[in-house]
């Protein structure tokens, strides 16, 4: 039985690639032949949009007031636009790692034999019996305007079944004038998975049909998969312990936090830097910035600590059994991704709030063993699913 996964790839993202890589890796370990579809990068998406703009805006006012709100969100502007300049003064650099990800994807995953063009899918004859709407936010309209393209519309040509795993909407809820576009994308699959706990309950708000919460694919592989698979054994091989920051949103308490609990551990502080902005909190950090994912699988693997903002962050941690604490923004849309995999593993209490409070986490030390005992059940599920979804 031939699988064909449609997810995010080739984004220069860590976690993006990670999951696409564990989806097909696992189902192809289970005796399927899976493979990602080897899809053009979306090229601009809706995030910079009024609507999300005034979303922002909002939510900013809500919780600090209205002038620290707006001086939070003008705050978020200026931080906005000096991460692009800093990425277009480094743009050699920045190519130089997007080569890294794409030679990653080719040499690392399965994928279809030609690159598909977005706007040449619904043409294109494709031969899978199974498409599967693969994880990460493919169902985020903040994310990506080809939505039809990650609910599997396009295949209602083929007499193929289409089903999701562990798809995310990321966002907690959608805007009335896109309701009814996710109600006719949701009727059209056969089987619907989604990765977080409040995408159960929006896609039956949405559509009527039920779905199952399920993990995320990266933590389909244990940890002795991923390094036995993708480690680099010679990579990094300094001495001393490293406390590890790996962060998406830019926070720069994030790095006074990563320093304070480098000194309790005698370790030094390495941060897997995903953009190319300098702020002054961040002296005294290594940065690395030429990292791809098998570089980012060896750090988390190395690592004694992890201060993270991002899911998959979270996600790796907690599969490694690194100790972490998950630093959220207070108002970010986005909070929901790493609140449902600590809430299904009853790690709630790693999660400190980035509000001005320079709150500092109570144990850098404690027990993963409830959580390991979660996940392998979890797992156990995931699994079952894709196995009774892919052959009924």
């Amino acid at each position: 039985m031939k699988i064909g996964i449609v997810t995010f790839v080739k984004a220069d993202n860590y976690g993006a690639e990670l999951q696409a890589y564990a989806l097909q890796q696992k189902l192809n370990t289970m005796g399927y032949d899976a493979e990602v579809l080897d899809l053009e990068k979306e090229k601009g998406v809706m995030a910079s949009s009024k609507r999300n703009i005034m979303i922002s805006l909002k939510k900013r006012i809500a919780y600090y007031g209205l002038l620290k709100g707006c001086a939070k969100f003008a705050q978020t502007l200026i931080d906005a636009l000096e991460a692009r300049k800093a990425r277009q003064k480094n743009a050699e650099q920045a190519i130089t790692k997007h080569k890294i990800f794409e030679r990653f994807f080719y040499e690392k995953i399965k994928h279809s034999k030609d690159f598909i063009q977005l706007d040449e899918l619904s043409l294109k004859e494709l031969p899978y019996d199974v498409y599967i709407a693969g994880s990460d936010q493919i169902w985020n309209y903040m994310q990506t305007k080809r939505l039809d393209v990650f609910f599997l519309m396009f295949a209602n040509r083929f007499n193929a079944k289409k089903i999701s795993y562990a798809a995310s909407f990321s966002v907690p809820s959608i805007p009335n004038d896109l309701r009814g576009q996710y109600k006719s994308y949701l009727e059209n699959l056969d089987s619907i998975s989604v990765r977080e706990d409040n995408a159960v309950t929006l896609v039956k708000e949405l559509s009527g049909k039920d779905a199952v919460q399920v993990l995320d694919p990266t933590l389909l592989l244990t940890r002795e998969e991923w390094i036995k698979n993708l480690a680099l054994k010679e990579y990094y091989n300094k001495s001393k312990k490293i406390v590890l920051i790996y962060t998406l949103s830019g926070s720069r308490y994030i790095y006074t936090l990563a320093k304070n609990i480098a000194k309790k551990l005698n370790a030094d502080v390495v941060n897997i830097k995903s953009g190319y902005k300098r702020v002054k909190e961040d002296a005294g950090i290594i940065h690395v910035t030429d990292a791809g994912p098998q570089e980012f699988i060896t750090l988390f693997s190395k690592a004694v600590y992890v201060i993270t903002d991002s899911f998959h962050g979270t996600a790796f941690s907690i599969n490694f059994n690194v100790p972490f604490t998950t630093l959220l923004n207070p108002v970010s849309n986005m909070n929901s991704r790493a609140l449902s995999i600590l809430n299904l593993c009853g790690l709630q209490d790693r999660v400190i709030y980035d509000d001005g409070s320079k709150s500092e986490p109570q144990t850098v030390d404690f027990s993963f063993e409830e959580a390991n005992k979660i996940i392998i059940k979890a797992r156990e599920f995931s699994l079952s699913y894709v196995q009774e979804n892919i052959v009924k």
